[in-house]
């Protein structure tokens, strides 16, 4: 199998590259990134650590340039995106997979270009390709805890799924890790350049976000508070707001309910300067420039110690809670993430992506169309499988679940 990485230099594309050498059934990676010094000089770090000096490759593209994005696809057999922002960039890459008639994976995690993806379905199935999308850490993970979470009651009424500072064990460093020092000691001096994780973020803040209330969509404003406080079972109550990502409109597709939302819980610190950018960008502010300094905010703020009354007793990083009924009583089922890849974000994003084309590959996986991870894949098969990257043997070692009544 040829895999085509596009995006592959970025943080979560060297990640995503690091995990897929181990695989056997990958005859070459081609990692295909507009920063072309940057994938060489990854490429080379991680040739000094491998024995298969033709497993890897990089081209240099520009993925708006689609005649050049068609032909780079049609020489590979499977297509990764992690091209971001995806508002930009989701659905141009997706469309172009499917006209190649490649199988898809991304991660895309804002909530617009996921509903205008799933548009593409139909387009999808009838060129006998299979795309999942959306299948990182938030969303992703927090898809595959909230079935886990639903299947727990006999009718949910409200669902949770929620992401940011946390409790999570994280797993031993994988074979041909790069660490960003090595990175920028081979690269030297670079010009800085606006995060694509943190763009997604800032842009998420910029309209209402649509949750379901009451059985139907409505608008809020993003970083405001929830009526009720977010509470994981056994965990006092953590400050979290709302935040626009595809979970608020995408689960309803497989869990009917009247309350659907997605929720940060970075701590008041965190949020108070997302929402000083925020509104620096809606008064004129380049959001490439506003990511730059809000990145430079949160550096600071990361380094004193006046941070930490926000993350005492936190609930797990990653989690989705279902409420309802369970035989008659009504309950809350939480389930939780405690053990975690090695390398923060960047593993639990990546990861998930590897697993789902793993089980792509091995046919575990055999619909055609445009799919979330909830629609696609077994959450019990697809944790045993996460659960050796975060260092344990199952999925019952590395998520934490809790029902009580309420």
């Amino acid at each position: 199998m040829k895999i085509l990485v596009l995006g592959g230099a970025g943080a979560m594309g060297r990640y995503a590259v690091t995990i897929l050498l181990k695989s056997p059934k990958i005859e070459s990676i081609t990692i295909a990134d507009n920063n072309i010094k940057l994938a060489n000089v990854f490429v080379d770090l991680i040739q000094e650590k491998l024995n298969q000096p033709d497993k890897l490759k990089t081209v240099k593209i520009d993925v708006m340039e689609l005649k050049k994005l068609s032909v780079l696809m049609s020489e590979h057999d499977i297509i990764i995106n992690l091209v971001g922002p995806f508002y930009k960039f989701g659905v141009l890459i997706l469309n172009e997979a499917i006209k190649a008639g490649k199988p898809f994976l991304d991660i895309c995690d804002d909530w617009k270009p996921t509903l205008d993806s799933l548009k593409l379905h139909e387009k999808a199935k009838e060129a006998g390709v299979t795309a999942i999308i959306g299948i990182g850490a938030s969303p992703g993970l927090t898809n595959l805890m909230a079935v886990l979470a639903a299947q727990e009651l006999d009718e949910v009424e409200d669902l949770i799924t929620a992401w940011g500072y946390g409790i999570g064990k994280p797993g031993k460093e994988p074979d041909y890790y790069i660490h960003q020092s090595e990175i920028r000691k081979k690269m030297g001096d670079v010009p800085e350049k606006a995060n694509a994780a943190t763009i997604h973020l800032l842009y998420e803040t910029l309209e209402k976000t649509p949750i379901f209330r009451s059985g139907k969509i409505v608008e809020v404003e993003p970083l405001t508070l929830p009526p009720d406080p977010f509470e994981f079972p056994g965990v006092k109550p953590t400050y979290a707001v709302y935040i626009g990502h595809p979970e608020n409109v995408t689960l309803q597709r497989t869990i009917p309910t009247k309350n659907n939302c997605n929720l940060m819980h970075m701590g008041k610190n965190f949020t108070k300067i997302t929402r000083k950018f925020s509104q620096k960008i809606q008064e004129g502010m380049p959001i490439d420039e506003a990511t730059i300094e809000l990145t430079k905010e949160f550096a600071v703020m990361g380094s004193r110690s006046d941070i930490t009354e926000d993350y005492l007793n936190p609930p797990p990083g990653l989690s989705a809670q279902a409420i309802g009924t369970k035989n008659g009583i009504r309950n809350k089922s939480g389930v939780g993430l405690i053990r975690v890849p090695h390398g923060g974000m960047a593993g639990e994003t990546s990861i998930p992506l590897v697993i789902a084309m793993e089980m792509l590959l091995e046919g575990k996986i055999k619909a055609k169309g445009v799919f979330t991870p909830e629609e696609s894949i077994d959450p019990k098969e697809f944790f045993d499988r996460f659960a050796i990257h975060c260092g344990a043997k199952s999925a019952d070692e590395i998520l934490l679940k809790k029902i009580v009544d309420i």
